[in-house]
């Protein structure tokens, strides 16, 4: 009985990693980008998985010269939110990508319509 509740358990916690967004990411993308991209799922869904992989690649210019206009934009690249989220961010806008085929749905981070 006791090796079955840990093997609960354990598929439990396994299956809440799968989630195709961490909650940091999330959080990231609505302080950072969702005042001109829109909703999270939406903005995330601009590019296809390769394409973030390759803004991911190179960051520093892709990003900066897509933004470089806008510079509200251009503050919160250099912001220390976007500095310590980067990482979540991009793993969010992956998994999440128009090709990814995630479907979001209603889980007590995000519930809404993009």
């Amino acid at each position: 009985m006791r090796l079955a509740f840990i093997i609960l358990l354990f598929l439990s916690f396994s299956f809440l990693q799968l989630q195709a967004y961490n909650k940091k990411g999330l959080n990231a993308y609505k302080k950072l980008c969702v005042q001109c991209h829109g909703g999270p799922f939406a903005g995330a869904g601009m590019h296809t998985t390769e394409e973030w992989e390759d803004i991911q690649s190179n960051s520093k210019t892709p990003l900066l010269d897509i933004h470089k206009n806008v510079a509200d934009a251009m503050e919160k690249f250099e912001s220390a939110l976007n500095k310590k989220r980067k990482k979540y961010l991009f793993k969010f806008l992956i998994n999440n990508a128009s090709d990814a085929g995630t479907v979001p749905g209603c889980d007590g981070n995000y519930c809404g319509q993009d």
